[in-house]
């Protein structure tokens, strides 16, 4: 059984479960053990559930936790890791996405950590504590979907649900190790509460440990829900069909970010220089990147992140009868509120628009011919445990600190590009940081024969640590 829950993943779990290997009581009764071994030290779940039978899906009996951000999940609490929302209500239904999870047959076991309303690259909310990476105890494990990240790259879980507005799907898996793909915007509902998340900048996927799991349940949870507003372009066929082929040689445009004051440290730009090599040894072709939109996207994010943050705050008033006190919201939270409820209807409209017009831009560049963009994931290797911590006095310096330890992963959440990280460059100290690459918008499938490629080539479960 270790070397299953070690070695496996989630669709290898399935299939183990499914013929009669292992049960699905000794499977679960295997992670529940190892949670209760390995989460005191990491922190990565927050909250715990009865599990439920598993439905008759394609995943039945994969243990598997919900991300404690937007989503409901029945019979639990959505914190979104504030102090100012944990005694909400408990969710009397399940977000589509989480609804879609049940019917793929996975066991949700409860909720795993997140830093307050999601908006820190670091997972450290007051309300549960910091959450440590498995790689380092002393490190981050990113954010903000840390606690997903800890989780899986611990062996507690084989894959866990995340969720991406800035770069919290692809983050934390560089920052321990694992894959993670960004969908295409609207690729995978918001449903029922919501038609999008944060403007459009937010999507919703997994962390895992194989490509394979992440097409797989992309084909399980993508799609059309009622009363979605948009959806994303419809694949050719299934995403798990797609990583059975190669990609074609495809025209990668590499940017390091150097043009604009970014620096790497030495694993970043190993994790950039693995990933070229790499690349044109499979036959790709290489370049330097003229991108039309680098750094410019601060502004309007800024302008959706905090108008969001702010709405949040009215409903949630509205639902408990009372602002925020002192003691509700840490200083990162507090501050966007207040930003945002200065902010008018023609700052939102112009920021949404800003935001648009960037994805044409980059539209436009894709169809000159390139077929994805390369960066680092991140600038740096994981930082330790309470360095991206703001305090009252330090937000604005906090915001630059977060910048330049992430400057490369929200233009694919203004744009609404999918984007993934894969973990391609271990360092000597047994960190690593992630290869990003982006592709034009609904070509997830594309991102995911590379990556099928680049596993195969260079596998990376079992980490190489």
């Amino acid at each position: 059984m270790d070397d299953l829950l070690d070695q496996s993943d989630a669709v290898g779990l399935a299939d183990a479960i499914r013929v009669g290997e292992v049960s699905e009581a000794e499977v679960l009764e295997a992670t529940m053990a190892r949670i209760d071994e390995r989460n005191p030290e990491l922190n990565a779940i927050t909250t715990a559930v009865e599990p439920e039978p598993a439905a008759d899906g394609r995943l039945r009996g994969v243990p598997f936790a919900i991300k404690d951000l937007h989503f409901a999940m029945r019979g639990t609490v959505t914190t979104h890791g504030s102090r100012y929302f944990a005694d909400g209500p408990v969710d009397d239904h399940d977000a589509e996405v989480v609804r879609r999870y049940r019917e793929a047959g996975m066991v949700l076991l409860g909720r795993t950590n997140s830093p307050e309303l999601g908006l820190s690259t670091t997972t450290e909310p007051a309300l549960f504590g910091p959450c440590a990476n498995p790689l380092d105890p002393s490190r981050s494990a990113g954010g903000s979907s840390g606690g997903a990240a800890s989780a899986v790259a611990s062996g507690m879980l084989t894959v866990a649900h995340a969720s991406d507005g800035g770069g919290s799907i692809r983050i934390p898996s560089s920052a321990c190790g694992l894959f993670g793909l960004k969908p295409t915007r609207g690729r995978v509902s918001f449903g029922p509460d919501a038609g999008e998340g944060w403007s459009g900048y937010s999507c919703t996927h997994v962390i895992s440990r194989s490509v394979r799991d992440s097409a797989v349940l992309l084909d399980l949870t993508s799609g059309l829900a009622p009363g979605d507003p948009y959806v994303a372009p419809a694949p050719d066929g299934t995403f798990e069909a797609a990583i059975a082929a190669p990609p074609p040689s495809l025209r990668i445009a590499v940017w390091d970010g150097s043009a604009d004051g970014i620096e790497l440290d030495a694993t970043a730009r190993g994790a950039l220089d693995a990933a070229v090599a790499l690349c044109e040894q499979l036959g790709h072709r290489l370049e330097e990147a003229d991108l039309p939109v680098r750094r410019g996207m601060g502004g309007p994010q800024g302008v959706i992140t905090s108008s969001n943050i702010a709405a949040l705050m009215v409903r949630r008033e509205a639902q408990c009868g009372r602002p925020p006190g002192a003691d509700d919201l840490e200083p990162v939270a507090a501050s966007l509120a207040a930003q945002g409820a200065k902010l008018t209807g023609p700052d939102y409209a112009q920021a949404v628009l800003d935001s648009h017009l960037m994805g044409r831009r980059m539209g436009d560049y894709h169809e000159s011919g390139i077929d994805l963009v390369l960066t680092p994931t991140l600038a740096r290797v994981p930082p330790p445990l309470g360095e991206l911590v703001a305090t009252e006095d330090n937000v604005a310096e906090w915001g630059a600190r977060q910048g330049a330890y992430s400057p490369f992963c929200a233009m694919a959440n203004a744009t609404g590009q999918p984007a993934m990280s894969v973990p391609l460059h271990w360092d000597d100290q047994g960190l690593t940081v992630g290869s990003h690459f982006i592709a034009p918008f609904g070509a997830e499938a594309l991102l995911l024969q590379l990556a099928a490629q680049l596993e195969q080539a260079q596998p990376f479960w079992p980490q190489p640590r």
